[in-house]
């Protein structure tokens, strides 16, 4: 799998190995919250993972497989993806047809060229899967976020995607003076979208049709992304920020944990975060998994950077509010549940 010293992943971002000691969350989680860790028989590196329900769910891998669970992740059967590329991203519109995303960059020898980037398809449950765009240019793309059956969007790279007719057909707009590239697409409501970069959030009012790029004033590789009634958090290389305004402020969050790659908030004020925990040792070792949590909108979390049961989490799916799966590049399922 594609990593940097530390830790496997996001190519483009290099976390510290160690945390620093004045950063330390090594909090119980509360009791309410249950962690479980289940093993599969995938050998691909998981990067991305969807449910549908309680008990189906898909996972996707940095060798292209897409993975089908009708038993909330007990067991796992393969399906054929038609791409051997990264899969990034995954959204279901329902229990039968949804979208994989992903691609690569970069290529290795003299004269090669980088394969780039796709959009999938599934009519069926992901039984088969389609190619139903591929986008201009050598970019990954790394998020794909629907607001509705109709409208849907990718991003990856410097370029944002738009279907309006579910996935028929793509329209693409270039976004300039990023200084990084596009990582984690949300929706508050189905005109009001939000993109994390690198120091930069990437605005729409008006459904897509223009885009704007904000400053946050700070020089931190954002991930990830999330929003719940109305506030929108974004996490990263460092302190998470926070805006209660549509973005037009943002505040540090200065107790928040950092290395984070995935977010979600259950409301305003019960949210998770996951991502890369300290190192586990020696030349050949890997950074273990973090897990996070705060009940008071990020002023004070719970939680550690030494989940030694797997590696760093990458991304998180919750299909109702108090349930939700995570998984990580050495191939574990994460379980959360709040009771």
């Amino acid at each position: 799998m594609r990593a940097s010293s530390c830790l496997a992943g996001i190519a483009f971002l290099i976390f510290s190995c160690k945390k620093s000691d004045n950063n330390t969350i090594n909090n119980p989680l509360p009791a309410d919250v249950n962690i479980r860790f289940l093993s599969t028989n995938i050998s691909d590196g998981l990067e991305t993972v969807f449910f549908t329900s309680a008990g189906t769910g898909f996972v996707g891998g940095y060798k292209g497989g897409i993975y089908k669970t009708i038993d909330s992740g007990r067991t796992w059967t393969p399906l054929n993806s038609t791409v051997d590329l990264p899969i990034y991203s995954l959204f279901f519109l329902n229990d039968q047809k949804g979208f994989a995303v992903g691609g690569e960059d970069f290529c290795s020898g003299s004269g090669c060229t980088p394969p780039g980037s796709f959009i999938l398809q599934t009519l069926n449950g992901g039984q088969t899967w389609k190619k139903v765009y591929n986008p201009t240019g050598n970019i990954e793309l790394k998020s794909v976020y629907f607001v509705n059956a109709s409208t849907g969007y990718c991003a990856g790279g410097n370029t944002i995607i738009k279907t309006s007719d579910g996935g028929q057909t793509w329209n693409e707009y270039k976004v300039n003076d990023l200084g990084g590239l596009l990582t984690q697409i949300v929706f508050t409501d189905p005109q009001k979208g939000y993109i994390a970069s690198h120091s930069k959030i990437v605005e729409t009012t008006d459904g897509g049709i223009s885009w704007k790029v904000t400053s946050t004033q700070r020089n931190i590789g954002y991930v990830a992304i999330s929003s719940a009634d109305g506030v929108i958090y974004v996490a990263g290389q460092h302190k998470m920020i926070k805006s209660t305004n549509d973005g037009a402020l943002w505040n540090e969050l200065p107790n928040s944990p950092f290395d984070i790659y995935a977010l979600h908030f259950i409301d305003n004020k019960k949210g998770f975060a996951f991502g890369s925990g300290n190192w586990s040792g020696g030349d050949f070792g890997h950074p273990y998994g973090a897990i996070y949590y705060t009940t008071d909108g990020g002023k004070v979390w719970s939680g550690s950077e030494d989940v030694k049961e797997t590696g760093t989490i990458l991304a998180a799916s919750f299909p109702t509010g108090n349930l939700g799966y995570a998984v990580s590049g050495l191939n574990k399922i994460i379980r959360i549940k709040v009771n």
